[in-house]
């Protein structure tokens, strides 16, 4: 098990280019950037999963979602934490849930963008 301990080493993941999770497309206060391969690792669980919002994300391409489909991807991003032992996994669950809560708690119509390369 020791050869794979590498795929869940942070700092391999610091050099690649990210995804960016803005609120309202807002780069610089309301967004999370998360490596490409840690958000592919995410989006191919939630395609196993056939779980919604997650298989709309597109590491290449951009994606805008309003509040209603925010709960919903927080749940799928819940449960595919519940489900997999992964402490990337869990660390991006918890900052990702984290930004997206201010849009459930927001009382404008924010929106989360989802901005690939």
């Amino acid at each position: 098990m020791d050869k794979y301990n590498r795929l869940f080493d942070l700092n391999r993941y610091k050099d690649e280019a990210d995804v960016c999770f803005p609120i309202n497309g807002d780069l610089e206060d309301n967004a999370y950037y998360l490596a490409e391969s840690l958000c592919s690792r995410i989006i191919y669980l939630g395609k196993a999963y056939e779980l919604h919002y997650l298989q709309l994300i597109d590491i290449y391409s951009d994606i805008k979602l309003n509040k209603t489909q925010v709960y919903s991807l927080i749940e799928e991003l819940f449960f595919i934490q519940s489900v997999v032992k992964d402490t990337l996994i869990d660390h991006f669950v918890s900052s990702i849930v984290e930004l997206l809560e201010k849009i459930t708690r927001s009382q404008n119509e924010d929106t989360l963008w989802i901005m690939g390369n």
